[in-house]
């Protein structure tokens, strides 16, 4: 209880201290997701990794501005995301699985709160300044959706879906969709801030965190977010 006291009261001291110098920005944009996989994960139907595809998703971003020194600023953001993969066709490897009824993954959509902490180093260039940043980020998984096909001869029968399962347990059925929660890795960006306070910008995102929990493969996240937005209370120029 003391310690969280006396790092409630630290915080409030340091918020108290630069709120007349920090400044709040909103952004959105478009997101390409994939995932990169990795590991030995055989079935019937042959090895299920390297078959990924672009997820095209949306982020939402609340973005803090604190004004550090010598143009240095450190950038927190609250972010909502959506990442996850999308699936090619897969392949029948063998011929006695003509006209069987196969699962073929079509796409995952998962939910993240995001928070990326970037250090922003920002220079002036025409009507604006351009900021480019990199640090941290993790994240935690509100929900998910699997969706897949039931095909025959390589021709969907029916479409499906099911829910992701968010849990630190492991889990080897390839049954089950089962992710681990936390998500963490590297973040990078660039953008260009306009003297009116209109911001348009582009990150990238590398995962390091194996979120899902089969023993025998490793999945990241990644994604390359393009953004729009606008800063305001721009005391800090």
């Amino acid at each position: 209880m003391k310690k969280s006291g006396l790092l409630i009261i630290f915080l409030t001291s340091f918020v108290l201290g630069v709120q007349a110098q920090v400044s709040l920005g909103i952004r959105s944009g478009y997101t390409a997701a994939n995932m990169k996989i990795s590991g030995d994960v055989r079935s019937e139907l042959g090895d299920v990794t390297g078959n990924m595809k672009t997820f095209h998703g949306w982020h939402l971003d609340l973005l803090i501005n604190m004004p550090l020194s010598n143009g240095f600023y450190l950038q927190p953001v609250i972010r909502y995301i959506t990442k996850g993969t999308g699936f090619h066709a897969a392949r029948i490897p063998k011929a006695e699985l003509n006209g069987v009824y196969i699962p073929n993954g079509s796409q995952m959509k998962l939910n993240y709160l995001e928070l990326p902490v970037n250090l922003v180093y920002k220079f002036p260039l025409g009507i604006g300044n351009i900021a480019a940043g990199f640090g941290p980020y993790v994240g935690y998984g509100l929900r998910g959706r699997y969706d897949f096909d039931i095909t025959q001869n390589g021709r969907s029968i029916t479409q499906n879906s099911k829910q992701v399962q968010f849990s630190r347990r492991s889990d080897n059925n390839l049954a089950v969709v089962r992710m681990y929660p936390w998500d963490a890795g590297a973040n990078f960006a660039l953008g260009y801030e306009f003297d009116n306070g209109l911001m348009v910008g582009a990150n990238y995102s590398m995962g390091l965190t194996d979120i899902d929990r089969i023993d025998k493969m490793s999945s990241k996240n990644q994604y390359l977010g393009i953004s729009v937005g606008f800063l305001f209370n721009r005391e800090d120029y």
